[in-house]
């Protein structure tokens, strides 16, 4: 069942008559968690602790004339606030910086929890991580360079510094 269906149903809505509108408050939410610290990565619709977030900040935003309005905006801030300070909500930085004989490489690729990634002009490439994790691989490689792997574990931001070799 898609999250507006979920979402109608809490409303005790059938018509399609207010989806426009319930469908701009369930993007609002989402953004609001996101503005508040929740990884956008982590906002995703099957999450059962996200919908619910959802699911309150529309019924509490919905409609002129609420009555449990307030209240229902307290839930939400505090279900809010505790997505925010949940580690398996939060995003953290992992930051690539390439060089080769103290210069820094561009256009090197960075292969890093499931995804690849280019080096900038100033030799970095940032992917996120949703959590902590230990043990995760990444693969740094250039044409006309050696190829780097390693192991990191992310307990937050971090900043890893690769040297490549000229071939």
């Amino acid at each position: 069942m898609a999250v507006l269906d979920d979402v109608k149903l809490a409303l005790r809505i059938s018509s399609t008559a207010y989806d426009d509108e319930v469908n701009d408050l369930i993007e609002a939410a989402k953004l609001d968690l996101e503005i508040s610290g929740v990884a956008a990565e982590a906002i995703v619709e099957s999450d059962p602790l996200v919908k619910r977030a959802v699911t309150i900040y529309v019924k509490a935003n919905f409609g002129w004339d609420n009555p449990d309005a307030e209240r229902l905006q307290r839930a939400y801030d505090l279900l809010k606030q505790h997505l925010s300070l949940a580690k398996e909500f939060n995003a953290h930085a992992v930051t690539f910086t390439v060089t080769s004989g103290g210069s820094l490489v561009e256009d090197a690729y960075v292969e890093f929890n499931g995804s690849t990634k280019r080096t900038s002009a100033s030799g970095t490439s940032v992917f996120y991580v949703i959590g902590e994790h230990e043990n995760l691989e990444y693969k740094v490689y250039k044409s006309g360079y050696g190829t780097e792997e390693e192991e990191i574990d992310v307990d937050g931001a971090e900043a890893v510094a690769i040297e490549l070799t000229e071939d």
